[in-house]
């Protein structure tokens, strides 16, 4: 099982706007994918307007076919709804 986080800070702006739309539109669309086995949404008591999305696929073979087949639209589907409003890091981590 690997996790595939990502680290987004968003603009205090939009926050409350964005965090119901990732939560009711985008991590939806992430789910329908078929490819998740699970997933949490993080926020970080010592940081403001930063949350970590960690998506949890059962292998590497599952990440690569999310990174290839959905990956790029998925992205781009946030920057339309929030143009310029988030950055993000990403990062895979394997469970030990």
């Amino acid at each position: 099982m690997i996790t595939y986080q990502v680290r987004i800070q968003v603009d205090i702006e939009v926050e409350a706007q964005w965090i119901h739309w990732m939560k009711s539109v985008h991590v939806p669309d992430v789910i329908a994918t078929g490819l998740l086995t699970s997933y949490h949404i993080l926020k970080p008591q010592e940081e403001n307007q930063v949350y970590y999305f960690h998506y949890q696929f059962p292998d590497q073979a599952a990440f690569e076919q999310y990174q290839k087949d959905f990956a790029p639209k998925l992205k781009a589907d946030v920057q339309e709804a929030f143009p310029g409003r988030s950055s993000a890091t990403r990062q895979l981590l394997d469970w030990i």
